[in-house]
């Protein structure tokens, strides 16, 4: 299953829990399965892609994080796989 999470770092982390959130990803780094992880120039959050067997190990690493960053997750489809789908639909 192909995964596209967005995530938002939550504002005003001091500091001190900046540090704790880069502690954290030196640790546990990203979840087995990430096939591409971009930060936001913002500074404010990053895309992460992901091609996982099911859902919990990608939830089991989130939850490292949890404390620092809120998420949204959405599942993907292949153009080829989804445009036959919609026309599918249409008719």
């Amino acid at each position: 299953m192909l995964m596209m999470t967005t995530y938002r770092i939550r504002p005003f982390l001091a500091e001190e829990e900046t540090k704790e959130l880069m502690a954290a990803f030196a640790e546990f780094g990203t979840a087995d399965g990430t096939v591409s992880h971009y930060v936001f120039a913002d500074g404010g959050g990053g895309v992460v892609v992901g091609e996982y067997d099911g859902l919990a190990a990608s939830y089991r690493n989130i939850l490292n994080y949890s404390e620092w960053v809120e998420y949204e997750s959405t599942p993907l489809l292949d153009i080829d796989e989804a445009l036959p789908l919609i026309m599918d639909a249409l008719s």
